[in-house]
């Protein structure tokens, strides 16, 4: 037993000279280790480091700590507009004894607290390098131009981090993006690195799964950086943005560089609503936009979407201005050949449209940036073709029959009094939650009517002024009898332009209850 003591007190012993032989030669590299994470650093980023403190624990494995890790791009003074590039409150290596003596040096795991990015502008950082050039020329995965790194890291994490991306034009706010989960594989490897992210987008607020690869990272502008991957976007909250309501989900894929992001996805928000009615639609897209990661834009190269029954067609961008915070969207949209229904159902309060038909039209749609809601900022105009058209409030119906019926000199009971309005064409143009309206035309057999006026998104209001050309005379509109004999005696004063009768008309009131009125001054101004 005692021979048996002896052998542990031996082995025990030679472990605790073996183990001060490892912190010691630890110890005395601790040093240059950390000259080596500094360099690597500056030379694979291209910046100055700032490192506070870096220590090595040996037990019960490999150990680094460190903190206060700031790395600022050479040659960029730190402003408040252009920050730090990196900065990491503190950092935690893992690694493996012998993989400190390796070439190069493999660090198995790095974790990251406290880490921000800021994503300078493009350009900001370029200079001539003949980096960049052996870059671009090479593969697309730049590992032509970067050789390995004295440094490698299998597995880096990080929770809780926030990525900033400075834009180009001075006077914009940065994006800023908060990301709970990242995962990097292979750091230093001159190839591609695979990712794996969760962050939240700002607006419209949702959360955001990422994966894909990133790099290798372009020192010399770090603007055109390689990205790949795809996206889920889930849940995203469309009531973020004031005017707008619904949920939307969407998925797609990415390529390109930070600068110039290819992305092709589609959207599904199945209850899709404008705050001015309150009445969700489902609304489905696939788009294919260029986006500019580093300051935001966005242009739109084709979007489908389908409102309904509506097929829509847009082109065109989201971008920012010089000196204005927020950005400026500007799409031109068309169709085809929709249902009018489906947008009076975001337009109106109405639970049934006023009108259904066919529907054709194209416009400019413009909506600058601001913190009021989407309707007193949207900007339209265009034009409009709507056919086959049936109004769906019975009192419109029946006053336009009645005024068709008159137009034709009909009496009260032919049953040919037929339908009412069966084209409506014109021109529009949106402002200020205000539509207006001009050479608006629509046709009532043995009548068409040419109106010009406004009507108010919110408050539904219509003022609207134009002509009712019938076919017959004001005489004959009236019926037979003594006041259709009498009213011969004015039929010159409506005789205009060949038609039977030329009658100035107003239509005042709401959607809901509209008012068809005749201006009789308009007639003896006349």
């Amino acid at each position: 037993m005692k021979v048996k003591a002896a052998g542990w007190a031996v082995i025990a012993l030679v472990a605790a000279v073996v183990g001060l032989l490892i912190a010691a030669t630890l110890a005395s590299r601790t040093e240059p280790l950390r000259k080596l994470v500094v360099a690597t650093l500056a030379d694979r980023l291209d910046s100055d480091v700032e490192l506070e403190s870096f220590a090595v624990d040996p037990f019960p494995t490999v150990t680094i700590r460190g903190s206060n890790l700031v790395l600022r791009l050479r040659g960029v003074a730190a402003t408040a507009r252009v920050p730090p590039l990196i900065q990491i409150k503190s950092f935690t290596v893992r690694c493996g004894l012998f993989d400190l003596f390796r070439r190069p040096r493999r660090f198995r795991q790095v974790t990251l607290e406290g880490l921000i990015v800021n994503i300078p502008p493009g350009g900001l950082a370029g200079r001539d390098n003949p980096i960049s050039g052996a870059i671009q020329a090479g593969s697309s995965d730049g590992a032509s131009g970067y050789p390995k790194a004295p440094i490698v890291v299998e597995d880096l994490r990080t929770d809780d981090a926030l990525l900033r991306i400075i834009p180009k034009r001075e006077g914009k706010a940065p994006r800023e993006f908060a990301i709970h989960k990242l995962s990097m594989q292979s750091l230093g490897y001159a190839q591609p690195m695979p990712f794996k992210a969760t962050l939240t987008n700002p607006l419209p607020k949702g959360l955001i799964d990422a994966s894909g690869t990133f790099g290798p990272w372009r020192k010399d502008d770090p603007s055109t950086t390689p990205v790949a991957g795809t996206y889920s976007f889930n849940k995203a909250d469309l009531g973020t943005i004031d005017g707008l309501g619904g949920i939307l989900d969407s998925t797609g894929q990415f390529h390109g560089q930070l600068e110039r992001i290819v992305v092709k996805g589609e959207t599904h928000s199945p209850d899709f609503s404008l705050d001015i009615s309150h009445q969700p639609v489902p609304l489905d897209t696939k788009f294919q936009a260029i986006v500019d990661g580093t300051d935001g834009d966005t242009y739109l190269d084709a979007v489908d979407a389908v409102l309904r029954q509506t097929v829509l067609t847009a082109k065109g961008e989201i971008a920012g201005t010089h000196g204005v915070h927020g950005r400026t969207i500007k799409l031109h949209v068309r169709v085809h050949e929709g249902r009018i229904e489906d947008f009076l159902r975001l337009t109106t309060k109405s639970k049934q449209p006023i009108m259904v038909g066919r529907v054709a039209l194209h416009t400019d749609l413009t909506l600058p940036p601001g913190k009021t809601d989407v309707f007193e900022r949207l900007q339209l105009a265009g034009e409009f073709d709507v056919a086959a058209a049936r109004f769906t409030n019975p009192d419109v119906s029946k006053k336009l029959a009645e005024m068709s019926r008159r137009a034709r000199g009909l009496d009260s009971d032919d049953k040919a009094a037929g339908t009412v309005a069966s084209e409506l064409t014109g021109r529009f143009r949106l402002h200020s939650g205000t539509m207006t309206f001009t050479q608006l035309s629509f046709a009532l057999p043995g009548a068409s009517v040419q109106l010009q006026g406004t009507y108010k998104l919110r408050s539904e209001e219509l003022n609207f002024t134009g002509t009712l050309r019938m076919h017959a005379t004001i005489s004959q509109a009236a019926g037979g009898g003594m006041k259709g004999f009498f009213l011969k005696l004015i039929d010159p004063l409506f005789k205009k332009k060949g038609a039977g009768a030329l009658v100035p008309i107003h239509i005042r009131g709401t959607v809901e209850k509209p008012q068809f009125g005749v201006d009789v001054g308009r007639v003896f101004k006349g």
